[in-house]
Parts: structure tokens; sequence; C-alpha cells
């Protein structure tokens, strides 16, 4: 169990630093329906899993858009919703889901950074 948590612990704390500049699109990504789709079969939710996580993926987003209509940086609010995200997904998700959607919005995130920094090439 420690184990587990070091390595989620670990895990989050990449994807915090990799997230320093990063775009919100995946957080919008998460909304669209084949994505969301695709995240549940990956993950492998039931039907009431399913639906929380759409819950917490759309009240992320709203979230989101909230802060930034108030001022708040676009990477604050990102920031904040990747936490609500994160938080409510490790209610609604078992152990071993929790961590393989940790890994996924962490590969997410280094993706779109990379695609970032390829495009400035």
């Amino acid at each position: 169990m420690k184990k587990l948590l070091v390595l989620v612990l670990a895990v989050f704390g990449f994807a915090t630093a990799t997230f320093a500049g990063s775009p919100s699109s995946f957080i919008y990504k998460l909304n669209n329906e084949k994505t969301f789709n695709r995240v549940a079969s990956y993950l492998s939710v039931n039907s009431e899993q399913k639906d929380g996580l759409q819950f917490v993926f759309n009240e992320a987003e709203k979230r989101m858009e909230r802060a930034t209509a108030k001022g708040v940086t676009l990477e604050e609010a990102t920031e904040k919703a990747l936490y609500f995200n994160l938080a409510n997904a490790k209610v609604i998700l078992s152990g071993d889901q929790y961590f393989k959607f940790v890994c996924l919005l962490n590969l997410s995130i280094n993706n779109e950074k990379e695609r970032e920094l390829l495009a400035e090439n």
C-alpha cells in the first residue's frame, strides 16, 4: 500500500510539474463523447462509475470556465480543474482504475507539452 501511495504521489507530482504552461484542451477533450467513451472503456468502469466520471468532467470544465471568467489565469484555472478531476476520480474509481486514470492524464499532458515544443521549432 505504501508503494502505491508513493507511486501515485510521484505521478501526481510529475503531472503537476509538467502541467505548468500546458494548454487546457485536455480538460475539454475529457468531455468529448468519443474520448470519454474510450477513457471509460480503458478504465473498465461500470455504468455508475461512468455516470460519476461524466458528471465530474463536466463540472471541472464548468469550474474552469467560471474561474477564467472571474479573471483567474487559464493555467491556474486548468490546474484547479485537474485537481478537481483527480480528487473526485479517486473517490469514484478503484485503486487500479485510478492509477490508470492518473497515468492517462499524465500521458495526455506530456503529449500536449511535446506537441507545443515541436510546434515552436
